[in-house]
């Protein structure tokens, strides 16, 4: 059993690390800072795979935020600050003001771990220093090797040692860049769903007539098929609670006990339903619209439906937003009218996520992307660098010009190149994929 003072101290600790993490991360105590090699130890396989997918969460600085954390959890001061703090003082990083309480000995591993964090983020800017100088393509790095996005969750004017501004910098820029990962999960789902419509136009319009009419119509019974599924219960409330109760846990349905059922799927016993506890109580939900075999179901989909649902829970039950649901949250929102209606879930393909405009304005960067790559393509096979090609101008001549630089080149060598000395000769780029612009006329030429 989980003491009071466990469950109160990973709540406060969890009220940030969920905005980093998005999971559960405790216990876990920093080995020291040591010259001798550390010992093997023989990990478990299955153990070592849900580790990783519960660190991958998208953070460049993903692996010093766990270091940190993990040592702040091993002070027994900062352990209880942290359990006195609320989540507004947490999640502005006013907690971090706590950091002069900890012990010598973990500001010392602080300081390490900060320093090696620094000389981790000089390799990278050495990099693009090299990149620089050597004419690489920076475009494709801009974000990754931006020098204030990669020193923004520390203070790089401190280098020696693990401040409070560290500390309040890490925090505010988790919950930053957390934030900016959930807008850009939904903003990729949008350009996956867009993307398959445009491909399904334009598969249609390469059909003829008779052909397009049954692709339409075997897509439309797919669509059908697919939207033809059992009511979905709105996420948290009773009767998607008292399901899972029943299908899940094998326990009689008449019997369902909300304190019960929190203790149940708090599966790793801290005191709180974290973002995997309350994903797993969709699961039989989403069994109900999207089958893994059935080629009528998309499985994106299903991911994002699930994300919704999450979302739709948090904002309904976690009051503090802190990112988790406490028991009393939990029990709170049993007691609330609500809890009772049973008001079906409407899933994602019934709501239009992009509008006409939307799709347009895709389609036309798509084709414009594909044309440009194309003729890149074709460039780099005729050996003419497309950059180079681009910013050159493209020159026609006048008719009567082409006849005279006819008549020049066939008196031979010494008058073509006394006709480029002279700056007659103007050289022509043609592509095989680019219309050629007209340029003003020469001036000598006839009008």
């Amino acid at each position: 059993m989980v003491n009071h003072f466990s469950v109160k101290m990973r709540s406060a600790v969890h009220v940030w690390t969920f905005l980093v993490f998005g999971c559960v991360i405790c216990g876990v105590v920093c080995p020291p800072v040591t010259d001798e090699p550390a010992e093997e130890v023989e990990t478990d396989p299955e153990a070592k795979m849900k580790e990783d997918a519960e660190m991958n969460f998208g953070l460049e600085y993903e692996h010093y935020l766990k270091e940190v954390l993990d040592t702040l959890e091993s002070d027994e001061n900062f352990k209880r600050k942290l359990e006195e703090a609320n989540a507004a003082d947490v999640k502005s990083g006013q907690i971090a003001r706590n950091l002069d309480f900890v012990a010598h000995g973990i500001r010392s591993k602080l300081d390490e771990l900060k320093r090696k964090e620094l000389d981790r983020l000089r390799q990278i800017l050495k990099l693009r220093s090299q990149l620089q100088s050597n004419g690489g393509n920076m475009d494709v790095f801009a974000r990754m090797l931006n020098k204030d996005r990669l020193l923004a969750h520390l203070d790089h004017s401190n280098p020696n040692s693990f401040e409070i501004s560290d500390l309040t910098k890490l925090i505010r820029q988790t919950t930053k860049d957390l934030e900016l990962i959930d807008r850009k999960r939904r903003e990729d789902f949008k350009k996956y769903e867009m993307e398959k419509e445009v491909e399904r136009l334009e598969q249609l319009s390469k059909l003829d007539e008779n052909e397009r009419a049954e692709k339409e119509e075997k897509f439309m019974e797919m669509e059908k098929k697919h939207r033809d599924h059992p009511k979905l219960h709105h996420p948290g409330n009773e009767e998607q609670l008292k399901e899972v109760w029943e299908e899940s846990d094998g326990l009689n349905k008449q019997e369902f006990d909300p304190k019960t059922f929190f203790y149940l799927h708090d599966t790793n016993g801290d005191g709180v339903l974290d973002q995997a506890e309350i994903e797993a109580l969709f699961q039989k939900e989403l069994d109900k619209v999207y089958d893994p075999t059935a080629p009528e179901d998309d499985m994106n989909e299903r991911y994002e439906e699930m994300n919704r649902m999450r979302e739709h829970m948090m904002n309904e039950i976690d009051k503090n937003e802190d990112k988790m649901i406490s028991l009393e949250e939990f029990l709170r929102s049993t007691k609330v009218e609500d809890f009772k209606s049973d008001e079906e879930w409407e899933t994602i393909d019934k709501e239009k996520i992009y509008s006409n405009k939307e799709l347009e304005a895709f389609r036309k960067q798509r084709e414009e992307t594909k044309q440009r790559q194309q003729q890149k393509q074709l460039e780099s096979e005729d050996g003419v660098n497309f950059d180079e090609r681009r910013d050159q101008p493209v020159q026609v001549m006048h008719p009567q010009r082409q006849q005279q630089m006819h008549s020049i080149d066939t008196r031979g060598q010494h008058h073509q190149q006394q006709a480029r000395v002279s700056g007659h000769v103007v050289i022509r780029h043609t592509t095989r994929s680019q219309n050629v612009q007209s340029l003003p006329r020469h001036p000598r030429a006839p009008p």
